[in-house]
């Protein structure tokens, strides 16, 4: 596949794993002045070789200090100053929502982990044999909807079109799987659609109303949001992108993004991305086993010690989130409990340097300033 709708399949080496809707008013502790211009040196340097037009930076550790920044532009057309409560669409993170939302009806006996996809949905090939669980991970086999070329050519040449969930499993599920279910990894698109099209058939609800009632209203999420159609809530940051068929950079702020369903279409803040990416990394919304099953690695290559996939949760070098992309967008959120530190990173830009996308140049030359022990890679 080309670099095309890289953004949510790139997570198949580079996944990792906030105050509510509100920003407080009480001041924010600053870090020293020497690693605070450490830490403005290294943006600095990182937006100058990533080229990307702004960036929104949360750094908050307990007893050392708060980095929260913006620079650059949110729109490139009027030269708007990037703002702190700039919305962005966070692709792949909306799966971190997703799976909290399977592990709370998992605690409910509502569903179980380790039931068939075939006891929910009778058009998935061997989903007998295909869990819950597997979805969850990425170790179900099924080919990503988003791999698949034609369907790319399709999206490109119509941005507002609406899809369904039905016809992006449809177009996953046309391909052989990538290996037997649970004998390997690779992440999958249509592993999370698949999962989002569960939970509204075991909730009876749409997935927007599960994700309000379940996890934006209990932890006052009031920036995040499920858009239903292609307009982004004010003030927004605009996104470029070069994921178009010419390859030319074009504005994707305002894409239709239902081909991404519970795998990708969710909106958000920083503020808010601080709040959530501590609450799943720590379980707050769940019993301390299904907490335990969440935090349970794959092992399969790619997955390595340092680098490692849960259930829709990551862990690079300890810290634990997600990374997310749509074009026009990348965006990552992580919590590292040894030091109750939390980290959120927006960028309006996907187009990538020397094959790279933004967001992990950006983390990782913040995090060497601050927790040089624990670097992403």
């Amino acid at each position: 596949m080309n670099r095309t709708f890289r953004a949510l399949i790139l997570l198949a080496t580079a996944a990792i794993a906030g105050c509510g809707g509100v920003t407080t008013s009480v001041p924010e502790p600053s870090f020293p002045a020497a690693k605070r211009a450490a830490l403005d040196a290294a943006l600095t340097k990182a937006m100058a070789e990533r080229k990307v037009p702004g960036v929104v930076v949360g750094l908050w550790i307990p007893g050392e200090g708060t980095y929260v920044v913006t620079r650059g532009v949110s729109e490139l057309a009027t030269g708007k100053a990037m703002q702190r409560n700039d919305h962005f669409r966070i692709g792949s993170i909306t799966k971190t929502f997703t799976v909290t939302v399977l592990l709370q009806l998992a605690d409910e006996k509502k569903l179980g982990l380790d039931d068939p996809v075939s006891k929910y949905v009778s058009f998935v090939p061997n989903g007998q044999n295909i869990s819950l669980r597997m979805l969850a991970n990425m170790t179900s086999g099924l080919f990503s909807y988003t791999e698949d070329d034609a369907w790319v050519t399709k999206a490109f040449s119509d941005f507002q079109r609406t899809w369904t969930p039905r016809e992006l499993v449809d177009v996953g599920i046309g391909h052989p799987p990538n290996f037997a279910p649970g004998t390997g990894w690779h992440y999958s698109n249509t592993n999370t659609v698949l999962l989002g099209m569960i939970i509204e058939q075991v909730s009876g609800k749409a997935i927007q109303e599960v994700y309000a009632e379940r996890l934006f209203k209990p932890l006052g999420l009031r920036n995040t949001s499920w858009p239903t159609t292609s307009a982004m809530p004010a003030p927004y940051a605009y996104g470029i992108t070069e994921q178009t068929l010419d390859g030319k950079q074009a504005d994707a702020t305002h894409r239709n993004p239902s081909w991404a369903f519970t795998a990708g279409q969710l909106i958000s803040t920083v503020d808010d991305l601080k709040v959530w990416v501590k609450s799943y990394t720590t379980g707050s919304l769940l019993s301390q086993e299904m907490q335990k099953q969440r935090l349970t690695y794959v092992t399969f290559p790619p997955n390595t010690n340092q680098k490692k996939y849960g259930l829709g949760i990551g862990n690079d070098h300890g810290w634990l989130g997600h990374t997310g992309e749509l074009p026009g967008y990348n965006t990552g959120a992580y919590y590292l409990p040894e030091k109750d530190a939390t980290f959120v990173i927006m960028v309006n830009s996907d187009i990538a340097t020397d094959g790279a996308n933004p967001v992990p140049a950006f983390v990782k030359a913040l995090a060497q300033v601050v927790t040089p022990e624990n670097v992403p890679e």
